[in-house]
């Protein structure tokens, strides 16, 4: 009986000493984190300002002989249409299935259309790049284009752990093979 009482004391003790207020500290050099972030946002701005730059004086010197321009979307890709079917275009919650080639701006094949597949999703719903599924958005069925991506756009900061490194802008050549829309 002793052990019992000794017990619930100890157990009682226990749960009041756990039950009060623990004090939160903040870490002493908070002024240098906020600092570290700022600065990390300024260089982020910087970088994108000059690879938007680059890229802008990269379209202008494109030339084809068919004279296809690359346009500016609201995204911030660049597209030309190498063909254009006139059908409606892709929109939010479409069922899409297309295939890509993904290019180096100096024309360098980094994925075939064979190695990166036939891809299909919900436009909105895409585990894609926001390049890609931006460029979807401008397109219709059997339509074909070719899309300048900024590295923030296509696969940022960290590459796609394979052959596309950290930070590189792409051209990709997108074929929309079809599109369905959900019923709502």
């Amino acid at each position: 009986m002793k052990l019992l009482k000794l017990f619930l004391s100890l157990t009682f003790a226990l749960i009041l000493y756990s039950c009060q207020k623990k004090e939160v500290f903040q870490p002493i050099d908070s002024k240098s984190d906020s600092d570290y972030l700022k600065n990390s946002q300024e260089y982020s701005k910087a970088r994108e300002e000059n690879e938007r730059k680059y890229l802008q004086k990269w379209v202008n010197k494109q030339e084809d002989s068919l004279n296809y321009t690359f346009q500016p979307t609201s995204s911030g890709i660049w597209i030309r249409f190498i063909e254009e079917k006139n059908q409606p275009k892709a929109k939010n919650n479409d069922w899409v299935k297309y295939t890509a080639e993904i290019k180096t701006l100096s024309n360098e094949v980094i994925y075939t259309t064979t190695e990166f597949g036939e891809r299909q999703g919900f436009l909105g719903k895409f585990k894609e790049t926001r390049g890609i599924e931006s460029g979807l958005y401008t397109m219709g069925k059997g339509d074909v284009a070719e899309l300048v991506l900024p590295s923030f756009t296509a696969y940022g900061l960290y590459g796609d752990d394979n052959k596309i490194g950290a930070n590189v802008p792409l051209l990709i050549t997108l074929t929309l093979h079809d599109v369905k829309t959900q019923q709502r």
